[in-house]
């Protein structure tokens, strides 16, 4: 008896175990993944991480307007230092606040009021290129048409009943017509 119990456990033993199943993890990351660029990266030298680096910087620059306007600046610094002076009274600076409040309100309606041009002057230029397809692209206006209000009688609302309905003293419902 002992030793049949030892056969039957020797060949389970010497078995493969079956794989599980579902997806199985790979070892290697996917091209294009983020692991992949990650290791692309370790596997890169300090100086040509910052070759690279300097290459987007330079390449993402071209995107950006790089004339930056700020205004209120003089306002901005004069809040500050007030602020910086009356740190526990700072309503002595509501005046220095309001003013800058102001620039940039004014600073704001400009920059609208330059961008509402520039979409004009876009739109003048497309149309000047292009009349045919320019009034393609919006179709005319229809006016739609105005009825008149008309006054509603009750002989209008008796016209559709045929006979006077009925209240009975078992159906409560019945009572409130």
């Amino acid at each position: 008896m002992g030793d049949a119990n030892k056969a039957s456990a020797e060949p389970s033993a010497n078995k493969p175990k079956a794989k599980p199943k579902g997806k199985a993890v790979s070892s290697k990351p996917k091209k294009g993944s983020v692991l992949s660029a990650i290791e692309d990266i370790q596997r890169m030298s300090p100086e040509a991480i910052c070759q690279e680096f300097d290459r987007l910087v330079d390449h993402t620059q071209r995107h950006f307007n790089r004339e930056a306007h700020m205004p209120c600046t003089a306002f901005a610094s004069q809040v500050q230092r007030c602020l910086e002076q009356h740190r526990r009274e700072s309503y002595k600076c509501f005046v220095a606040m309001e003013d800058y409040r102001q620039c940039v309100s004014a600073a704001t309606q400009e920059h609208i009021d330059q961008l509402a041009q520039q979409k004009q002057e876009q739109d003048a230029a497309r149309h000047k290129r292009r009349p045919q397809e320019h009034k393609q692209e919006q179709p005319p206006l229809h006016a739609l048409p105005v009825v008149p209000p008309q006054i509603v009688g009750v002989e209008a609302l008796n016209t559709g009943s045929k006979e006077p309905r009925r209240r009975h003293w078992y159906k409560p419902w019945s009572w409130l017509r």
